[in-house]
C-alpha cells in the first residue's frame, strides 16, 4: 500500500520539517516531498496538525498488558505486552527475561526466534537480564538461579540464540574475558548490571568489549569518592552506553539531569517495564514474590522496586518537563539512539527514505495519538 502522511509536524530525528509530506511505500518510507508534490491519487493520512517522530525502541521490557514474560515466554505474552506498550508509542523493543531456569531461557529463545522470522509484534530480538549476576545485587531476580557462568550453557544459549539474543546483562564480576569474547562473536551488545563491580572490574569488562550499563544507578555499585564504581566508570567512558529509567521512583530527576550531562547521546531511555503498564492490575506475581502497583511504582511487601509501571511516552515526558531536556532530545533517546545501541541506525531510530515507516503520532503535550508500524496505520 502506498499513501501520504499530510498535515504534521516531522521530526525526523536530527529536525523539525514543517509544510512537508512523508510518502510510505509498503513497509518503507519511500520520501519526503512537499505538500504540493503529493501525487493526486495516492490515499491521504491527514494527522491533523499532529506531531509525528520515530517510533519508540525499548530494549528493557519485562511484561505489560498483565503480563510477565519470565511466567509465560510465549507468543500469546509477547502480544498483549506489544499491545499495551504501542498506545504509548512504542513500535520495537525486547522482550527482556530476568533470572530464571534453563528451561525457561531456551523456551524464551525459541518464542522470540519464531517472532523475528515473522516480523510480528516489533520484536527486534532478546534481552537477557541475568542469570550471571551478584546475587548481593540481585534485586528482585530470583537468587536460586542466580548462577556462575559455566562455558557449555553459555554456549547453548549462543548456539540456540543465535541471532535472536541482541542484549545481554552480566555482572563483570564474574565472567571472564573468554566470555565476553563468546558473546561478541555473536554480535550480542554486552552490558553490565546487577552488579557490585569495583570501577577496575568494570574497566576490564568495557575493555574486554562490553558496551553498555544496565538502568544506570539501579542494582549497581555507586560513584564514590575512593570508589567510582560502575556508575562511576559509566560516567568515566564516553562511549559506554546507558540506559536510564526515568519515572521519578528508580533515579531522582536531577541525576537524570547530571547524567545526561555527562553521557549526551550515550544515555538512552529504557521502561524496564512490569504487567501493569496499559492495565489496572494492583498487583502481580513475580515467581514466588507478590508485587504490589501503588502510586506508579512496583514494589514488594517490604518496599523493594521490582520495575516499574513506566511508559516510553511518559519517559519523554519526564525528561522534557522533570529534567528540562529539549523534547527532540528526549525523544532521541527513546527512538534514534536506542537504534544506534542495536547496531540498526540505517533502519529505524528516523524518519527517512529507505528506513521502515515505525513512526509515533502525538500531540504537543506529549500524548500518544497512534503509531504506524511497518507502513500500517493505528490512530486512537
Amino acid at each position: 500500500m502506498k499513501y501520504a502522511i499530510v498535515n504534521c509536524d516531522i521530526f525526523t530525528g536530527k529536525q523539525v520539517l514543517y509544510d512537508k509530506s512523508i510518502i510510505i511505500n509498503g513497509e518503507n518510507i519511500e520520501e519526503i516531498v512537499d505538500i504540493d508534490r503529493v501525487p493526486k491519487n495516492l490515499e491521504i493520512l491527514d494527522l491533523n496538525g499532529a506531531n509525528i517522530a520515530p517510533g519508540f525502541i525499548d530494549l528493557q521490557v519485562n511484561g505489560g498488558g498483565g503480563c510477565l514474560f519470565n511466567d509465560s515466554p510465549t507468543e500469546e505474552c509477547i502480544s498483549s505486552i506489544y499491545n499495551a506498550h504501542k498506545r504509548f508509542g512504542t513500535t520495537n523493543f525486547l522482550p527482556t527475561l530476568i533470572t530464571t531456569s534453563n528451561e525457561t531461557m531456551l523456551q524464551a529463545i525459541d518464542t522470540v526466534k519464531d517472532l523475528m522470522k515473522t516480523g510480528k509484534y516489533g520484536v527486534l530480538g532478546l534481552h537477557l537480564e541475568g542469570p550471571y549476576i551478584d546475587k548481593g545485587k540481585a534485586g528482585v531476580h530470583d537468587k536460586s538461579f542466580v548462577r556462575k557462568v559455566l562455558n557449555d550453557e553459555l554456549k547453548s544459549y549462543l548456539k540456540s540464540g543465535n541471532g535472536v539474543i541482541k542484549l545481554f546483562t552480566v555482572a563483570p564480576e564474574v565472567v571472564e574475558e573468554s566470555c565476553i569474547k563468546m558473546m561478541k562473536e555473536c554480535d550480542i551488545v554486552i552490558s553490565g548490571g546487577h552488579t557490585n563491580a569495583t570501577y577496575d572490574q568494570t574497566n576490564q569488562f568495557f575493555n574486554w568489549g562490553a558496551s553498555s550499563v544496565t538502568h544506570l544507578f539501579n542494582a549497581m555499585s555507586q560513584f564514590g569518592s575512593r570508589e567510582p564504581g560502575v556508575v562511576g566508570a559509566a560516567f568515566d567512558f564516553d562511549k559506554i552506553w546507558a540506559g536510564i529509567i526515568v519515572d521519578g521512583f528508580h533515579v531522582n530527576f536531577s541525576s537524570v539531569r547530571i547524567a545526561k550531562k555527562i553521557k549526551g547521546e550515550k544515555l538512552i531511555l529504557v521502561t524496564d517495564a512490569m504487567p501493569p503498564v496499559g492495565t489496572n492490575i494492583s498487583s502481580f506475581n513475580l515467581g514466588d514474590l507478590e508485587v504490589y502497583y501503588n502510586d506508579g511504582q512496583c514494589v514488594t511487601e517490604d518496599g523493594t522496586l521490582a520495575g516499574s509501571a513506566l511508559d516510553m511516552a511518559t519517559a519523554v515526558r519526564n525528561c522534557v518537563q522533570k529534567v528540562g531536556i529539549p523534547m527532540q532530545e528526549a525523544l532521541r533517546m527513546a527512538s534514534t539512539y536506542p537504534a544506534k545501541v542495536l547496531g540498526l541506525e540505517n533502519k529505524l531510530g528516523k524518519i527517512k527514505p529507505g528506513y521502515l515507516a515505525n513512526m509515533v503520532v502525538f500531540n504537543n503535550q506529549l500524548i500518544v495519538k497512534g503509531i504506524i508500524t511497518n507502513g500500517k496505520q493505528e490512530i486512537f
